[in-house]
């Protein structure tokens, strides 16, 4: 404790983690307060679901060149088009009724999507220097793992009662006071890109990166699965309420699986430890589809998250492990950009299937999904990643610390 309570005497760090808060908050918040929007609006849990996934889609898909442009101009300049932006487009889709509208603009929220923690990582190297980027790398994915567990209760407390729309002003109330502060703060805008951060198109030809690009895909449609079909089979059984305990279940324990493993000493290799996360998580989600909103779905989600916090994290250090040199960055987002979009795909699919055929159909899709992950990961891409097969060093291991929270955002 004294450690971290001398850490933070750091000139900029208190300021660093605060000016971050909040934008983490609105982040973790816009997912569900979309959902409830459109279902209150629509009594669609199709759309609501389809509306989600286009957020999260477009988002994905230009993670990488989010990264792109902050590596080329800084950080003042992007944050300061895509915060003002984002927060009018959350603004505006809180007054709008039609389906077209909602999801042209949600499209749009994605694509304005300002790169929070893009712009956040490379600030704690400036500020406290390397012998305590761990450290700082540490608080920064507990305060951020917080929020992703905070952010669906807060949007959960002011959907249910006073309505979608005053969720969605909340969220964007929460972006701009943040993104003003970190706009704002001296080390963001000192900050200065590197001279290089490695080439997008030497990294897709990469044949390692396709190979975890693949199990990525399998992944996120799973997660996105997932992560509609709670809202959405709470929803449609009349306990909307129990979404948001649900989801800070799965969010929480996936969150504290990585950071466990992230913060251990182990000799198991990012290989090793990936193969058997990947098991693990098919084994726990298999009794998923006979589960419903409370309690019985509770526990799986806890285990299941587990399993997945796990798998994450090995995922990341594979591919810490196999990428290309001077890809630190672009292998992160690229990554994302290609799991995360997949994710969209799960979101919208998954509203569409527990509305008009079968919940457990969907939870269904979660378990099957990652027992195809897993048998890929086991007969495919392991033989195929042998550079992965070794213990990472330590400046390795803080590298994926950091990405434990989405470069997307």
């Amino acid at each position: 404790m004294r450690t971290y309570l001398e850490f933070l005497k750091i000139p900029g760090v208190k300021r660093l983690l605060i000016s971050a808060l909040p934008g983490r908050l609105s982040y973790a918040m816009i997912a569900l307060a979309t959902f409830f929007f459109v279902q209150d609006v629509t009594g669609s849990i199709t759309l609501a679901g389809i509306a989600t996934g286009i957020e999260t889609l477009s988002s994905s898909l230009t993670a990488g060149l989010r990264g792109n442009l902050i590596d080329k101009f800084g950080q003042t300049k992007p944050l300061s088009f895509f915060v003002p932006t984002w927060v009018t487009l959350v603004l505006f889709l809180s007054f709008v009724t039609t389906p077209a509208a909602i999801i042209i603009i949600s499209g749009f929220i994605g694509l304005a999507s300002p790169p929070v923690n893009l712009s956040t990582r490379p600030l704690w190297r400036v500020l406290v220097g390397a012998e305590n980027l761990r450290t700082g790398y540490a608080i920064d994915t507990v305060m951020s793992s917080s929020t992703i567990v905070a952010g669906p209760v807060i949007a959960t407390a002011l959907a249910i009662p006073l309505g979608g729309e005053v969720a969605l002003w909340g969220t964007a109330a929460l972006m701009a006071i943040g993104g003003y502060a970190l706009i704002q703060m001296p080390a963001s805008r000192n900050w200065k890109p590197e001279p290089q951060q490695g080439n997008a198109m030497r990294l897709l030809r990469n044949k390692q990166f396709q190979i975890l690009a693949i199990e990525g895909m399998v992944f996120g449609l799973a997660w996105g699965l997932l992560e509609i079909s709670i809202p959405s089979y709470a929803t449609l059984q009349g306990t909307p309420g129990l979404s948001a305990p649900l989801l800070a279940t799965l969010a929480g324990a996936s969150i504290l699986g990585g950071l466990i493993i992230g913060a251990r000493k182990s000799l198991t290799t990012p290989l090793q430890g990936f193969k058997l996360a990947s098991l693990v998580a098919s084994i726990v989600a298999l009794p998923l589809a006979l589960t419903r909103p409370g309690w019985s779905m509770g526990i799986v989600l806890g285990l299941l998250g587990l399993g997945m916090g796990f798998a994450q994290v090995y995922h990341w250090e594979v591919l810490e492990a196999v990428r290309p040199l001077g890809t630190a960055t672009s292998a992160q987002a690229w990554l994302w950009a290609v799991e995360g979009s997949t994710m969209a795909l799960g979101i919208a699919i998954g509203g569409y299937v527990v509305e008009n055929i079968s919940p457990q159909l969907a939870l269904g899709g979660v378990s099957v999904g990652l027992i195809v992950s897993t048998i890929y990961v086991w007969w495919y891409a392991a033989p195929r990643l042998a550079e992965a097969n070794k213990p990472l060093s330590e400046t390795q291991k803080n590298e994926v610390l950091a990405d434990l929270k989405s470069p997307a955002e």
